[in-house]
């Protein structure tokens, strides 16, 4: 009886034991997170964007270091227990392979700053805005609405493109205009439309620029090149395009529509009768 009760209190203190180094663990990944917060608003190591995510990786951490000392305390010897995760060591490996690797790419990813939250990008061929980066994926929102899961390991091995790297963005406005223009006039027109629109972004790197992009079926085609901050992108071609049309409209100058010239060579006299006849 009393080999019973003792080890009802020798368990009771254990489990005791166990509580506190959850509480203590808990306690100290809180510590830490504080600590990388204070961290990250001095200096640009570690983005605080992250946020969710260290919160989630020192978790991961503490509470992992505190089931390793539970155990020990739970199970004096360990060797019983060594044996038996020894044996199941394989399977579990296979099980955790992809789910691991995500873990770790997402660790790489935060390090590298390879994406931010809210930036627009495009990941292996998906486009939106990041929504979401946690250490086992990234989530995008589409331009059309849609939430796309990606896993980490994914996003580290494919070519990420970074719309906005700087807040200024070049934007091309493809022009068309007859054959029967005066190509000197129609360059100095779209030149002169281009730098009277007031959004325009203009320094020492970045001007605008016309170029002559080829002869079309129906048209000579130029395209205009400018820039502009990153909150007048959307509208900035339909804006400039009224410009442009209203300043052609001025002068003179056609935008052509797509034609087709149907020429009738060696046809049956027959049949052209026929037609007359029945009409």
């Amino acid at each position: 009886m009393n080999e019973v009760i003792n080890t009802i209190i020798e368990w009771a203190i254990r489990i005791g034991i166990s509580i506190v180094i959850l509480l203590v663990a808990k306690w100290l990944a809180g510590l830490f997170y504080k600590a990388f917060l204070k961290f990250a608003e001095k200096t640009s190591v570690v983005s605080t964007q992250y946020q969710k995510t260290m919160r989630t990786l020192f978790n991961l951490a503490f509470y992992a270091l505190a089931t390793f000392i539970i155990v020990s305390v739970l199970f004096k010897n360990l060797a019983p227990v060594l044996a038996g995760l020894g044996v199941s060591g394989i399977i579990v490996g296979l099980a955790v392979k992809e789910p691991l690797e995500n873990f770790i790419c997402g660790i790489l990813i935060m390090i590298n700053k390879l994406v931010y939250e809210g930036e627009a990008v495009d990941i292996g061929g998906t486009s939106g805005g990041v929504q979401e980066i946690k250490l086992n994926h990234v989530l995008i929102k589409t331009w059309d609405g849609k939430l796309v899961t990606i896993p980490s390991r994914n996003v580290w091995a494919a070519t990420i493109i970074h719309f906005w790297p700087e807040n200024i963005r070049r934007n091309d406005l493809t022009v068309g205009v007859s054959y029967s223009s005066d190509l000197n006039k129609v360059m100095k027109i779209l030149e002169e439309s281009v730098n009277s629109y007031e959004k325009l972004y203009v320094d020492d790197n970045h001007k605008p620029m016309i170029q002559f992009t080829g002869y079309g079926a129906s048209s000579i085609d130029f395209v205009v090149r400018f820039w502009v901050e990153k909150p007048n992108f959307i509208d900035s071609s339909t804006e400039l395009a009224k410009i442009i049309k209203s300043r052609f409209d001025e002068n003179d100058i056609e935008i052509p529509f797509n034609q087709l010239d149907l020429h009738i060579k060696d046809g049956p006299a027959e049949g052209i009768k026929l037609a007359k006849k029945e009409s």
